[in-house]
């Protein structure tokens, strides 16, 4: 009897030893090209899909928490209620990708690479909205067997989401507990922006460097109002600057790029695209910049081959479909035009009375449009 008891315990035992085994199989990964790339090509998928929760939630939050409280302000609040809110809010970035797609846009993962030096894996995420850029420098780690980001470098804002997330904590916190300090600053030159004061603003950025030349959203402002405040031919040379002042060189190729673009500048932005490229990795987005580049220079010929090129690789997105039209019109060609309009506007779900109203107006009054006619499911 004992016997049999000690076999069918053993065996019991042996069961689940491989049913562990399996599971484990079945739900931890081994970070390398192959899964990573997965990873992120689930990311874009989910997304396109118009599932935020995915992307919201690929983020090993407790590491983000413990690279934020190195500010003892940041940590004190992370104990508070109102503190988690604040810190929680942070993890929208799917809702926001998902929202760029349905008003026109589009989320693409760009690039995989391995960092020779850490050997970390990364992977680049692209987002697009009407001719502006944005991009995301994921750091890729196992979490529980499963791929998380454990933080990510984002273009636009030239520093470290979790740079972003301490910095959001810290000023929240700040409104609240002391509102007359630099918040007070920040409110007086965002004010002065809405009213086009820029050139006080900007004065305002420079007496107050001191003060908020720390804080991430500062660098933002000062591109904005160096921007409002420069001469087209000064802007780039005094942008350019910026790099020896520790502003990251990926910030300052994102906004010489959109400088290039609606200057028409078409070779300046060549060797700025190539430059991002070095950096993102090649993406057919580029070639829509480059169009609209070409478009604004007047080079329609260039710009169309641009788009006829773009189109090959992008989804139908409006700007491309638009840019096509332009560049048939200018150049006269009405039968192409006429077959253009009619694929985009059976995309957008445009009636007929719809599509020759936009054939016979100026095509400065349609930029409003795109807003209108989103794509059918």
């Amino acid at each position: 009897m004992k016997l049999k008891h000690l076999i069918f315990f053993s065996i019991v035992i042996l069961l689940s030893s491989c049913k562990s085994k399996d599971n484990s199989t079945e739900t931890s990964i081994i970070l390398d090209e192959a899964s990573v790339t997965a990873f992120a090509m689930q990311l874009e998928q989910s997304v396109v899909n118009g599932n935020p929760d995915f992307f919201n939630n690929a983020f090993d939050k407790s590491y983000l928490k413990t690279l934020i409280r190195d500010n003892s302000i940041v940590n004190s609040s992370l104990d508070a209620e109102f503190g988690q809110n604040f810190f929680e809010n942070n993890f929208h970035l799917g809702d926001e990708a998902v929202n760029l797609i349905e008003n026109g846009g589009d989320f693409k993962f760009v690039r995989y690479y391995l960092n020779e030096e850490d050997s970390s894996h990364h992977i680049v995420l692209r987002s697009y909205n009407d001719f502006t850029l944005n991009f995301y420098d994921c750091i890729v780690d196992t979490l529980g067997g499963q791929a998380v980001i454990k933080d990510a470098f984002i273009y636009n804002t030239g520093c470290n989401f979790s740079d972003n997330i301490r910095e959001n904590i810290l000023l929240n916190v700040l409104y609240k507990t002391n509102p007359e300090g630099i918040t007070s600053i920040l409110s007086e030159i965002r004010s002065l922006n809405e009213k086009n004061k820029n050139k006080d603003a900007q004065e305002l950025l420079t007496t107050h460097a001191r003060a908020l030349g720390d804080l991430n959203c500062y660098w933002q402002l000062y591109i904005a109002n160096l921007y409002k405040n420069c001469t087209k031919k000064n802007f780039i040379d005094s942008l350019n600057t910026l790099e020896s002042k520790g502003v990251d060189i990926r910030l300052i190729l994102l906004h010489r790029l959109l400088f290039n673009l609606n200057e028409g500048l078409t070779v300046a932005n060549n060797e700025t695209i190539n430059k991002l490229i070095d950096y993102t990795g090649d993406d057919p987005i580029y070639l829509l910049i480059f169009g609209k580049t070409n478009y604004y220079a007047k080079n329609y010929v260039d710009a169309l081959n641009c788009y006829e090129t773009a189109s090959q690789y992008l989804p139908p997105l409006w700007d491309l479909w638009y840019g096509k039209l332009e560049c048939y019109h200018v150049l006269h060609d009405e039968e192409s035009f006429n077959s253009c309009l009619t694929s985009g506007g059976n995309y957008y779900g445009m009636t007929e009375e719809e599509l020759l109203n936009l054939k016979n107006k100026s095509f400065k009054e349609q930029s409003e449009l795109r807003a209108d006619f989103l794509p059918k499911e």
